[in-house]
């Protein structure tokens, strides 16, 4: 069984306003509980039965990871989007990033990050925001540190 690890580097796009001033101008800053995810063991899911009642895996699994982002803000400001580079390893193989899905309060259920996720409603004030990650490991994946990188950009509010 495959563990495949990953570091990234939380990356925080403020795509409405900067950080807080001390004369109360609107702000929105966004920090992570962590500045790198660790994919775990990886869990075979629906094993299937062959001839001789022996089970065995699924050809691929799933590995779960988990960040909370903590969003600080003295106004209203839109959706926060989430996006993220494939996954590489320092001597080739690399992970693409529709093989990584995220589930947010705000998603149904697990949403793969091939193209940018919302990950949040627009929202007035400070807030947390928990992440769920999903990877997709294939048998060609080998374990080891992954590197690359999530950007979060918030988006200005709606009209």
């Amino acid at each position: 069984m495959k563990i495949v690890t990953a570091l990234l580097i939380a990356v925080v796009s403020l795509g409405v306003v900067g950080i807080a001033q001390a004369d109360s101008k609107p702000f929105v800053s966004i920090s992570a509980t962590s500045n790198s995810l660790e994919f775990g063991k990886p869990t075979f899911a629906d094993p299937v039965s062959a001839p001789g009642s022996v089970l065995f895996p699924n050809i691929h699994c799933l590995s779960a990871a988990a960040l909370t982002l903590k969003v600080e803000s003295n106004c209203f400001h839109g959706p926060i989007i989430a996006s993220i580079t494939a996954l590489e390893r320092p001597r080739g193989n690399s992970i693409p990033p529709e093989r990584i899905s995220v589930k947010s309060p705000t998603t149904n259920g697990y949403v793969t990050m091939e193209k940018p996720v919302a990950i949040s409603n627009p929202e007035t004030g400070s807030h947390d925001i928990e992440l769920d990650f999903q990877l997709e490991v294939l048998p060609h994946d080998r374990a080891g540190r992954y590197i690359g990188t999530i950007t979060f950009t918030i988006m200005p509010p709606p009209p």
